[in-house]
């Protein structure tokens, strides 16, 4: 039994749970939490009563968001029992570079050590908001080739090597015009100028 979790407040919309999705496809027997919608008592219910636990959460300011933290604070400071659990961790930032992930993951690395959960393996995703996009995968293809990976160890309950994607096929030129797209797309969306965004 697989049990994944989303720590996204964006909840089924975010990337986050684009790629637990895509992990699931690998995976026969699991079920899907959003820490934002679903209740609180299940997930932790479902984690004591589960073999492995796939964490998945973006990157805010070098560190898990606070959805996750509540989560790994509760687990902590209740100590609950996860031996002889299995935790995979996917972390995606807006950056074009995964290495961005690293602080965080050594962050949840630190908890898996106190909550004494077997550590078995990440995927660090660069420029999450392209990748959880499908209508990019032209030049997508070499993360999500990493995330199939990564799908698999979990299949099969093996330890991987942290695997970092970074957006190898945009120069950072590139990757700041689809950003800076994306947000003008948003902007206008809540009826906001490019010259609203700008900052002041």
């Amino acid at each position: 039994m697989y049990i994944l979790i989303n720590g996204s407040q964006k909840n089924h919309k975010s990337n986050s749970r684009y790629f637990l999705d895509y992990i699931s496809k690998y995976l026969d027997d699991y079920t899907i939490y959003d820490l934002k919608y679903d209740f609180f008592d299940n997930i932790i219910d479902s984690i004591i009563n589960t073999d492995t636990i796939v964490l998945a959460f973006p990157l805010y300011v070098d560190s898990p968001n606070s959805l996750t933290l509540k989560l790994l604070n509760y687990i902590y400071d209740n100590n609950i029992d996860l031996s002889n659990k299995s935790l995979y961790v996917i972390i995606n930032c807006g950056f074009r570079e995964g290495i961005h992930n690293i602080t965080a993951l050594n962050i949840i690395k630190n908890w898996a050590t106190k909550v004494n959960i077997k550590y078995s393996g990440s995927i660090l995703v660069g420029a999450g908001e392209i990748v959880g996009k499908e209508e990019y995968s032209y030049i997508t293809s070499i993360a999500i080739n990493k995330l199939k990976k990564f799908g698999r160890c979990i299949k099969d309950n093996k330890e991987c090597n942290d695997i970092i994607t970074t957006m190898d096929l945009l120069t950072n030129r590139i990757y700041c015009m689809f950003a800076n797209h994306s947000w003008t797309k948003k902007g206008k969306i809540n009826n906001l100028t490019k010259k609203d965004l700008k900052i002041k």
